[in-house]
């Protein structure tokens, strides 16, 4: 064999040898993955507090518009715009000389058909009585009668015209129908008020006591229902000044908005310094008993595509997805249902695992350290 086929012979069997050593490497079984680092913690029985916050704005309990009931002058105006008036309280003088004039004109007329009735009452009497003796016929006695009957109905129209004119009197002097605040008033001393205007003389807001509206989840509405009917529920909110005060929840509404999932509710507030203008915006709380159930710690709560889940640590040290149902949280903390009680859950870490994962139980220390290691050896 010459030296060209031996050098042939040579490399076809290195090639070979290669090639057998490669198969063989990849029917090694390929190494383990490393055990995931994560902090552990235990499924407990445990009681949640009941805190329902939401924001929400001051609202005046009325609000009444002060309009005249006739047309007239405004003689006088008796308080200044932003006072703070009371029911009864005389508003405007509007002017009453029409009205005084048209008051007596009524008044004369009625005692006038008053005195005429009185006359023919006098005159069916004596009309009665000459018929009786045979001195009037019967159609006599039914005239009078007659007249009689007419002259009640002409008293009862005078008197009629005079409660009414009685009542365009009374309407110069318009009142306050409702405590509260006044607002900007639209025409001042010596215009002309008209009933069929369309902007009123004065707005008035009741402001003492004041409601704060606001929406509460359909979540806590049981809760809340259930609170509600045994007794009072109080509600606090933060003043502008810093202080708290304590109201009372007075209104829930009658259906839930499909939309959005909330119900309107109201607290009413005690409000004599005025420190809730309507229109404010405020937080309102409201504490109800504490709830009992299972308890973990929020970020142990994982978000999938579909539903919520724990990744649960066997015996095997494996990470297990169960689904869970967040009933409702509360400071770092949740209540659940779909895993046991003692059972132990990911706290930290879980965002690294996957179904089925080995994880290795570690501190919060060797968490970090792990973590500036693994982020070091990432940057090299």
């Amino acid at each position: 064999m010459n030296k060209l086929a031996l050098a042939s012979l040579t490399v076809a069997c290195l090639v070979a040898f290669s090639g057998c050593e490669k198969t063989a490497e990849s029917k090694k079984p390929s190494a383990e993955k490393r055990p995931i680092n994560v902090i552990s913690t235990q499924v407990k029985a445990g009681a949640l507090p009941h805190e329902i916050s939401a924001v929400g704005h001051a609202e005046a309990i009325q609000t009444v518009e002060v309009r005249p009931q006739v047309n007239a002058q405004i003689s006088q105006i008796h308080f200044k715009e932003g006072d703070q008036v009371k029911a009864g309280q005389l508003l405007f003088t509007l002017d009453a000389d029409k009205a005084k004039t048209q008051a007596s004109r009524s008044k004369a007329l009625t005692e006038k058909s008053k005195a005429e009735l009185a006359e023919a009452v006098r005159n069916l009497k004596r009309s009665e009585e000459l018929a009786q003796a045979g001195f009037l016929s019967p159609s006599a006695v039914d005239t009078a009668r007659a007249k009689m009957g007419s002259l009640q109905a002409q008293v009862a129209a005078a008197q009629a015209d005079e409660s009414a004119n009685a009542v365009e009197l009374a309407y110069t002097r318009i009142t306050a129908p409702i405590s509260g605040r006044t607002g900007t008033v639209s025409l001042k001393q010596g215009s002309l008020a008209q009933a069929n205007a369309t902007t009123p003389l004065v707005t008035i807001t009741q402001t003492d006591p004041i409601h704060i509206t606001f929406n509460v989840n359909q979540a806590d509405l049981p809760a809340l229902l259930a609170a509600k009917n045994q007794n009072k529920v109080p509600v606090k909110t933060q003043l502008p000044n810093g202080e708290t005060r304590t109201g009372e929840l007075v209104f829930l509404d009658n259906a839930v908005d499909k939309a959005s999932g909330t119900l309107l509710a109201k607290a009413q507030f005690s409000n004599q310094d005025q420190q809730l203008w309507p229109g404010l915006s405020s937080t309102v709380h409201i504490q109800l008993a504490e709830q009992k159930g299972l308890v973990v710690p929020l970020q142990a709560i994982q978000t999938g595509p579909e539903q919520r889940f724990v990744y649960v640590i066997d015996e095997n040290k494996q990470a297990k997805v169960h689904p869970v149902t967040v009933i409702r949280s509360q400071n770092d903390l949740a209540l659940i249902e779909g895993v046991a009680i003692g059972s132990k859950i990911v706290k930290e870490g879980g965002q690294n695992l996957r179904p089925g994962d080995k994880v290795s139980e570690a501190s919060r220390s060797n968490m970090k350290a792990s973590e500036n290691a693994s982020a070091a050896q990432g940057s090299k």
